[in-house]
């Protein structure tokens, strides 16, 4: 398979996102320079770019210990923004509970530093905040991994407020529990909370057939904290730069977008914010009925399909391909993949955890691909580095997604997917959501702000 696309240059653009500017959580300073090096990059590629600013509520950098009377620290990871303690920290009894469910809760945990496995859902972590334990330790129940690193959310810290969170791996945990204390001393400190900008970068290529509808490629180039996010997703995006590298060299017959959004990790934040501001747009414009009654469409009607890109790089791994719209995006690529003798397992009107899901709520169709690596890929946690990703492993994935693209999307006169989900995968969207507008958000602090209004007294 013959193919423009360089797993060479995709790589040296990984190296740059992974090794020179490293972690970039959500809102965080290195998602920001990420962004500019994107940018920077689209530019050198003659592309009509620009940067979209859009609110979060983040942080800069977390730090924590757990240490036993005898001073033994045990090793933690802390959630980011939960309450911070004091330099002294917390030290109280500690309670082990193994459920995570409503029975499991009761006067006991009150005062007491909780032990436990995994974390409660919503309904019941209101019970557990109810109750005020004094903090948690909160044990992986996947063996042999790092620590995972996600952040405490705005919104959720400010309807039920927050305790002071740690993560412990499978064997750290146990090995705690085997030998409870009776006191540990819990010390975390979140820094640089505030509400800040997140970035994604939109870069145009103009396609050199007529018309306004747009065929969308993404990635997002935010990682998780502390992480240097190599296969989940800086590989993607280096990947969408060596696409957008190959198509602004090559040219396209229709209008290409390509689309780096931030703050994926934290909750598809930029994807969100991005899709929000065009289905906002297009409201207001449907508004006016001769609008559609002169044939006009909006930038979201515009967008006519996403191609998402999100973890990958890896040399030996498994390819996948998982649809969410018409039958026959799928059927294409499996016939591709048939045709071409390429291990590519595709997954038909499959909710797919990445930005798409936006789109998908909009009514725009996607693509997603990626490539799970067998090997120990450490997502989701510090162990995601550039040592496990290389120029031969973009390669593999990214020979794959240029056929997929040369063959439906540059080659034939129509393009021939709707522009349509089915009634079950817009059913699933919705599900995935829980039901809730996802482009109905709004960023905002965790500190609470409803007063009552005051009685007025009788006259």
């Amino acid at each position: 398979m013959t193919t423009a696309f360089s797993g060479e240059r995709a790589y040296a653009h990984l190296e740059a996102l992974c090794e020179k500017i490293g972690p970039r959580h959500g809102g965080s300073s290195g998602e920001a320079k990420a962004a500019r090096y994107i940018r920077d990059h689209f530019k050198e590629l003659g592309l009509r770019t620009r940067l979209e600013r859009y609110p979060i509520y983040s942080f800069e950098d977390a730090h924590a210990t757990l240490t036993t009377p005898r001073g033994k620290q045990i090793p933690c990871v802390p959630l980011p923004m939960t309450a911070s303690t004091s330099a002294r920290g917390i030290t109280a009894p500690c309670l082990f509970i193994e459920g995570s469910e409503a029975v499991d809760l009761d006067d006991r945990v009150r005062g007491k530093i909780v032990v436990m496995f995994g974390s409660f859902r919503n309904s019941v972590q209101e019970q557990f905040h109810a109750f005020k334990p004094l903090g948690l330790v909160a044990i992986q129940t996947a063996p042999y991994r790092q620590h995972q690193r996600y952040a405490y959310g705005a919104d959720a810290r400010r309807s039920r407020g927050s305790i002071p969170t740690v993560i412990l791996t499978l064997e750290d945990g146990i090995q705690l529990i085997k030998r409870l204390p009776k006191t540990l001393t819990l010390k975390l400190k979140t820094e640089g909370e505030k509400l800040t900008h997140g970035y994604n970068v939109v870069a145009d290529l103009k396609g050199s057939d007529p018309g306004d509808d747009v065929i969308a490629m993404c990635a997002h180039f935010d990682s998780v904290w502390g992480s240097a996010g190599a296969m989940d997703n800086g590989a993607g995006t280096a990947a969408m730069l060596e696409f957008a590298r190959v198509y602004a060299q090559t040219g396209s017959p229709r209008n290409m977008r390509f689309l780096a959004f931030g703050g994926e990790e934290m909750g598809l934040w930029g994807a969100k914010a991005y899709v929000k501001k065009l289905k906002n747009e297009d409201e207001s414009l449907k508004r006016n009925k001769d609008f559609e009654r002169d044939g006009l469409k909006s930038k979201l009607d515009c967008t006519r399909f996403l191609v998402n890109l999100d973890m990958m790089g890896q040399l030996y791994g498994k390819s996948n391909a998982i649809t969410l719209g018409h039958a026959d995006i799928a059927a294409s690529a499996r016939l591709l993949a048939n045709e071409l003798r390429y291990a590519l397992a595709v997954e038909e009107n499959s909710v797919y955890s990445s930005d798409n899901m936006a789109f998908n709520y909009a009514g725009v169709p996607s693509i997603s691909f990626n490539r799970i690596g067998f090997e120990s890929s450490g997502g989701h946690t510090s162990a995601d580095t550039i040592d496990n990703c290389c120029a031969e492993g973009l390669a593999h994935i990214g020979g794959i997604v240029e056929a997929w693209m040369d063959r439906y999307v540059m080659s034939p006169h129509v393009f021939p997917f709707p522009r349509e989900l089915p009634e079950a995968a817009t059913d699933a969207v919705k599900k995935w959501f829980k039901e809730k507008n996802p482009l109905d958000y709004e960023a905002f602090t965790p500190q609470k702000r409803y007063r009552p209004k005051a009685k007025k007294g009788k006259k």
